[in-house]
C-alpha cells in the first residue's frame, strides 16, 4: 500500500495523504468508507484522493451501488441513510456494519456447541453467519435466505429452512405459513433483532415481520435479543414482544448507562459489545 507525498485537507479538517496503488477490491472498500464518512462526495474528489482516473471511480461507484453499499447521485455518490436502508436489505447489511459485527461476535459466543439455534432474518442477526462454524451448533433454524445459504455450506450443521411467502425487501420468508412451521419446532436458543425499541418493548414497521419474529422468539428455550443502540426510542408500529420476555440482551457500548441499567431491571442478562 503506497502513499504519495502530496497531501490534501481531509474530512473534519484533518490532513490526509492521497491513496494510490491499491488493489481494486481494497480501493472500493476504502471508497465506500470515504463516502460513508463524507455523507456526499463528488467523483473528482474521489479520483484525486485515490489517485486514479474519474472513469475508474465511476466504475467503482457503479459496483458499490450494485452491491448496496452507497447510492449513486449525479456527479458522485452519497452515504446510505437509515430511511434508505429500511427499503432495501442490501443497504441495511452495510448500515452500521462494524457495530453489527461486534454484536454478532458477542452473540455467537452464547451458542452452546451441539445446540439447536434459531436465527431471524434481521441483518444484525445475519452478521452472526460468519461465526457459526466456530460455535458448531448441531442445527440452525432460520427464515433468512442468506443465512440458509451460509448454513447449507457447513457440512457439520443441519439446516431447517422455513419457507413461505418470499419478501425481497427482507430477503426472507414471512407470514402465517412460516409462523405455523415455527409452532411445530423448538430450539435451545434463538436470536432476534428489531427496528425499534420503545417503552421496554420491541416494535417493527411491518405486520408480517412482527408476527414471524414473535413466533421465532416463542420457540426458543433461551431467548436472546441482539440490538444496536440506535434502535432505542426509534419509531415502530407493530408490537412484537416485551423485552422482559428475553433471557439475554446484546447491545453495543454506545447505549447510555441508564438504558443499560433499565434493561437489567427488567431481569435480563446484558452483554455489552465494544463498538468499533
Amino acid at each position: 500500500m503506497n502513499l504519495v507525498t502530496n497531501e490534501k485537507l481531509g474530512l473534519g479538517g484533518n490532513v490526509e495523504p492521497q491513496r494510490t496503488g491499491l488493489p481494486p477490491e481494497t480501493r472500493r472498500d476504502e471508497v465506500a468508507d470515504y463516502v460513508t464518512q463524507a455523507k456526499s462526495v463528488k467523483v473528482e474528489e474521489l479520483a484525486e484522493h485515490f489517485a486514479v482516473s474519474t472513469m475508474t471511480i465511476h466504475r467503482d461507484l457503479e459496483q458499490l451501488s450494485n452491491d448496496g453499499r452507497l447510492e449513486r447521485v449525479r456527479g458522485g455518490a452519497r452515504a446510505i441513510t437509515t430511511r434508505m436502508a429500511e427499503r432495501d436489505v442490501r443497504l441495511r447489511r452495510y448500515l452500521n456494519a462494524a457495530t453489527k459485527d461486534s454484536l454478532a461476535r458477542v452473540a455467537a459466543a452464547l451458542i452452546p456447541e451441539g445446540s439447536v439455534v434459531g436465527l431471524d432474518d434481521s441483518t444484525t442477526v445475519g452478521a452472526m453467519g460468519s461465526y457459526l462454524a466456530a460455535r458448531r451448533p448441531s442445527t440452525v433454524v432460520t427464515h433468512s435466505l442468506s443465512l440458509m445459504s451460509i448454513v447449507a455450506g457447513q457440512p457439520h450443521m443441519a439446516l431447517v429452512g422455513l419457507g413461505g411467502q418470499y419478501y425481497p425487501e427482507t430477503d426472507s420468508f414471512l407470514g402465517s405459513v412460516v409462523v405455523e412451521q415455527l409452532r411445530r419446532i423448538t430450539a435451545d436458543i434463538v436470536f432476534v433483532s428489531t427496528t425499534a425499541m420503545k417503552n421496554d418493548a420491541l416494535f417493527h414497521p411491518d405486520a408480517e415481520a412482527a408476527l414471524t419474529k414473535r413466533a421465532m422468539i416463542n420457540m426458543g428455550a433461551r431467548k436472546v435479543l441482539v440490538v444496536d443502540s440506535a434502535k432505542f426510542e426509534s419509531a415502530g408500529l407493530y408490537h412484537v414482544i416485551d423485552v422482559a420476555e428475553f433471557d439475554d440482551v446484546v447491545v453495543d457500548d454506545a447505549l447510555p448507562e441508564p438504558e443499560v441499567s433499565r434493561l437489567r431491571e427488567l431481569g435480563v442478562t446484558v452483554h455489552v459489545a465494544a463498538a468499533h
